[in-house]
């Protein structure tokens, strides 16, 4: 525990976290979360601070979340990771006579991007066909990421987003260019849906018009989708692929692991999510890449009307208690000495306690309780299939071995420059 400003004190203990995020706990959010309404003033499922009001939108939201009312969700995250197959392909394949680098990090936010639009509503936004950042979305939304945090840290400033003239200066879908554009395509999906003629789909909006949500409550919560399903899946398979590349036993191995499964006909073309959960290497590199660079690492304080007490101390009411993502992941007693390394052998050798209490801290990557995050199912299923059918076909290496990515740190993480080269593998696919 440790004060960091006036009326914050900061938790990295595990255990403390998960209580105080806990469905039963005297803790709320705190007024931080207002800062991140992406639509002002309308709130969406991460600036709304608790509540009947957000239980029930959540209610709304959770069976298109959990696939459970979308048809082809599995196909349609293979559908996507094949075009970013062909893409690799097409134009970043490199061969002892071809050399070709690609920055992997912008190229897998494409793919994460048509991957969630596609679910979400039905069709994909084309970065992975233009193979470029068209209306400089990601740059946009990348340069306006510390200025959220700038609003979400200072109250008065929270308030001033509220206000007309801070209105007339965020994004708006007559924009040319930036998150402007993209709000338009949303809207106008949404706007399709809510029409007097409107058919029923079974895509993740259609769920929602099924569940009750109001129009414009979807329309906030379509931005939620685009920003926050597209950068945090991308953010933990760039880390994956880094710390493996760069680790060339993991690596063999991983890949040794998969080509095993292909021989053995564990493992499909494309590889099933069921599949890779069999996977216990796999597992343990994708578990360790939400560790070491936790994709959201927000500070999302919460705050109690009454004293509580934290890591043993009394804290007085109206104190926002935060949480240190790094040092709740890099815990050394959960996860050992080694902690502040990529070591998935950590999960290999452990006793089940150990194994289970590591699994609940990595849980707290996606929230906990009433404020769990609702897209986890979706982003399970993309990291399973991705890893695998990128190693399966390509070979990888890091261009810049001493400083492999670029990581900015906003709350979240805006990465950039993994330059790789990538070569096509020896076939290992069973003969016909």
């Amino acid at each position: 525990m440790a004060r960091i400003a006036p009326n914050y004190v900061v938790c990295g203990d595990p255990e403390e976290v998960r209580r105080m995020w806990g469905v039963r706990s005297q803790f709320d959010r705190a007024i931080w979360y207002k800062g991140f309404k992406l639509d002002p003033p309308r709130d969406c499922t991460l600036s709304m601070c608790g509540g009947d009001v957000h239980a029930a939108l959540r209610s709304k939201l959770a069976p298109g979340y959990s696939g459970k009312d979308v048809d082809g969700l599995h196909e349609s995250i293979d559908e996507g990771v094949a075009r970013f197959v062909r893409l690799i392909e097409d134009k970043y394949l490199s061969s002892a006579s071809d050399y070709r680098p690609v920055d992997f990090a912008r190229k897998t936010q494409y793919m994460t991007l048509d991957i969630i639009s596609k679910i979400a509503f039905g069709a994909p936004f084309g970065f992975m066909d233009r193979d470029e950042d068209f209306y400089d979305y990601i740059n946009t939304v990348e340069a306006s990421v510390p200025m959220m945090q700038m609003f979400a840290l200072i109250p008065w400033l929270i308030n001033l987003l509220q206000s007309p003239l801070c209105k007339a200066m965020m994004p708006s879908e007559r924009d040319a260019v930036g998150l402007g554009p993209i709000m338009a395509i949303a809207k106008r999906a949404v706007g399709e849906r809510y029409a007097l003629d409107a058919k029923d789909r079974r895509d993740m909006l259609g769920s929602f018009v099924r569940h009750g949500l109001e129009q414009k409550e979807a329309e906030a919560e379509s931005l939620v989708q685009i920003i926050a399903g597209s950068d945090t899946t991308a953010t933990v398979l760039r880390t994956v692929m880094v710390h493996i590349t760069t680790n060339s036993n993991i690596y063999r191995r991983l890949q040794a692991e998969i080509d095993s499964g292909i021989t053995k006909g564990l493992v499909s073309s494309p590889i099933t999510d069921a599949e890779a959960r069999e996977l216990p290497l796999l597992q343990a590199c994708i578990k360790e890449g939400f560790r070491m660079w936790p994709p959201i690492s927000g500070i999302m304080p919460r705050v109690s009307d009454s004293d509580a007490v934290v890591c043993g101390v009394r804290i007085p009411a109206g104190t926002n208690v935060a949480w240190s993502a790094r040092a709740v992941m890099r815990h050394k007693g959960v996860f050992g000495i080694d902690a502040d390394i990529f070591h998935p052998d950590r999960w290999l050798r452990a006793d089940e306690g150990q194994r289970q209490a590591m699994e609940n801290t990595i849980d707290l990557c996606f929230g906990q309780g009433r404020w769990g995050c609702l897209g986890r199912p979706i982003a399970t299923v993309e990291l399973n299939k991705m890893v695998v059918e990128l190693l399966r076909r390509f070979d990888f290496s890091v261009l810049d071995m001493e400083r492999p990515i670029r990581n900015a740190f906003f709350g979240v993480l805006i990465q950039s420059d993994l330059k790789m080269r990538i070569t096509r593998r020896e076939d290992v696919e069973p003969k016909q």
